[in-house]
């Protein structure tokens, strides 16, 4: 269980008040221009005005060992920020052109000698960073104990109840000794006794939130931190402190993850959550085993953007529900992995510089249930344009729309996406001419049973394959492509897709990349690479057909 991760067993204590402070051949390069800021996505949630402190979160799972009992929460933050920002480079490789030396080589000066550092000098150089550090954890510390005085007042009712308890467990003043006498000493929190301290630890976890104006779940975090450093906590009863512990553990961001299996990690943590939203979520539409919602939100510019948030489901699907779809290419019903699959396929356009898929996140939503409850889902920017099904042959035929199809086709090869049919991308064509191709529902892909590029081909003769909505290899690619896809090699998808997928579904993606690669040998081999700027020909065209690209399949109904 992930919650073993980041909690430690808890220790025995008496019941003392507790006083610690815890290669293919040379091609000209593509003249398409490159948009700055083109393809910027999702973006991440803006960064906390100044003067907020920042804080280090367990739940990011830094290198140093996690702190006992206190992973697995959401920092108090406006927003997660520990989520780097996606940044679309036109391609991972560039080419430059070369630069003669203006100099003769004998004047080519050489560079200086690094001048070595002493001892003393890294000795210095170290102790200046653990000051810093100190500097760093006292301003968090301060921050955070402000934070509590103003919106829990003399420590808050959880901390006025648990003081009041360790008082009549050992009473001290002689109004301590008279409230023994009148209330007897303190009973275990069982029932509806810890009910109440439940209800309580609530009440002052929403009165921090109000007051930060963070998450409730964030707050979780918070008091947690404030516990560990000794802020809250003092005079207590020990095993009302581990009390405490639990109820809040209970409460954070780790049991979330627990549910869905989800790893915790640097990806996977909320990019967005409610303090980004602008608009409450309003349900879009429902699937086969989940509802979509229309939300907007904050920008990492500041900006309102439109998007989808697609809550993830912890519970399996019945198998009625279930895709028969992921079913045929491996992909499991009780743990369909989800959110790893539509990561993975972002980040496998990314890496070739395909941006044909949505840029997607993981967010933390309130969709008008328990505050404590937040759904976790995947959040991806909205579609622009039409579904492929909607958009007419004079605009299919378009030459820059012709070459960002073919990606989105050669990326579901390779990504072994079998349920791309023509409600699951969007096309648009922008004033100045330039196509944006979007795939949505990236679900079903890199299923371990798909190992051939082009196995999600339907077939109408068996009742179950006529739910592909596949088609064979192209007959045609472009150099750009070409070029994308061979620089890939077998260990950078490894790398890519490690702490993503597992062995047998990474061992699939390799197949079919194997056989991405060979298709595309072979067509340059055939004289079927073509530059990018050619696919309005005539001739290019008419080898589109419906069984062998999106795109002939979509001229077929057009």
């Amino acid at each position: 269980m992930l919650r073993k991760l980041f909690w430690s067993a808890p220790k025995a204590h008496s019941d003392a008040a507790s006083t610690d402070h815890g290669g293919p051949p040379a091609t000209p390069v593509s003249t398409t221009p490159v948009v700055p800021g083109e393809w910027s996505g999702l973006g991440r949630a803006p960064k906390r005005p100044d003067g907020t402190a920042k804080q280090r979160s367990p739940v990011r799972i830094p290198v140093p060992p996690v702190p006992a009992a206190r992973a697995g929460r959401l920092p108090g933050t406006s927003a997660v920020e520990s989520l780097s920002s996606a940044h679309w480079s036109r391609g991972e490789i560039q080419f430059h052109p070369s630069v003669s030396n203006p100099l003769p080589s004998a004047e080519v000066q050489q560079p200086l000698p690094t001048r070595r550092q002493t001892l003393g000098a890294l000795l210095a150089e170290e102790l200046s960073q653990e000051e810093a550090a100190r500097l760093g954890k006292q301003a968090r510390c301060d921050a955070l104990a402000q934070l509590l005085h103003a919106a829990l007042p003399n420590g808050g009712r959880t901390m006025k109840r648990l003081k009041a308890r360790a008082a009549r467990k050992q009473p001290i003043s002689v109004a301590d000794r008279w409230s023994v006498i009148r209330n007897g000493a303190p009973k275990p929190m069982q029932g509806e006794r810890r009910r109440s301290f439940e209800a309580l630890v609530r009440s002052d976890l929403l009165a921090i939130a109000h007051t930060g104006q963070i998450d409730p779940i964030a707050a979780v975090e918070k008091m947690a931190e404030a516990l560990e450093e000794g802020i809250l906590g003092q005079g207590v009863l020990a095993s009302d402190r581990q009390l405490l512990d639990e109820v809040l553990g209970d409460l954070s961001i780790n049991r979330l993850y627990t549910r869905l299996n989800l790893k915790m990690k640097e990806d996977t943590m909320p990019a967005f959550t409610n303090a980004q939203v602008l608009q409450a979520p309003r349900e879009l539409g429902e699937g086969l085993s989940n509802t979509v919602y229309e939300v907007e939100i904050r920008n990492a510019d500041g900006a309102a953007m439109s998007a989808v948030f697609k809550p993830l489901i912890h519970e399996p699907p019945s198998p009625d529900k279930w895709s028969v779809v992921a079913r045929l290419t491996g992909i499991s019903r009780e743990e369909p992995q989800t959110a790893m699959r539509n990561l993975a396929t972002v980040a496998y356009a990314r890496r070739l510089g395909f941006h044909v898929v949505a840029d997607t996140r993981v967010a933390l939503m309130n969709l008008g249930q328990d505050p404590f409850e937040p759904a976790l889902g995947l959040i991806m920017e909205r579609a622009q344009g039409k579904p492929a099904e909607e958009v007419d042959a004079s605009t299919l035929v378009q030459a820059n729309v012709c070459a960002e199809v073919m990606k989105l086709q050669l990326l579901d090869h390779l990504t072994g996406e079998a349920d791309r049919h023509d409600k699951n991308y969007f096309i648009h064509v922008k004033p100045d001419g330039r196509a944006k191709v979007m795939g949505i529902d990236n679900d079903n892909c890199f299923g371990a049973e798909l190992t051939a590029p082009d196995g999600a081909q339907p077939d109408l003769e068996d009742p179950q394959r006529r739910a592909f909505h596949g088609t064979s290899l192209p007959p045609v690619v472009d150099t750009d492509m070409e070029r994308a896809i061979l620089a890939l090699t077998e260990e950078d998808i490894r790398s890519m897709l490690k702490d993503k997928l597992n062995d047998s579904e990474i061992a699939a993606a390799i197949q079919r990349y194997q056989g991405v690669r060979q298709h595309l040998l072979a067509l340059r081999n055939s004289g079927l690479v073509i530059e990018p700027h050619e696919w309005g020909r005539a001739d290019v065209q008419q080898r589109l057909t419906p069984t062998n690209s999106y795109l002939g399949r979509e001229l077929e109904f057009a």
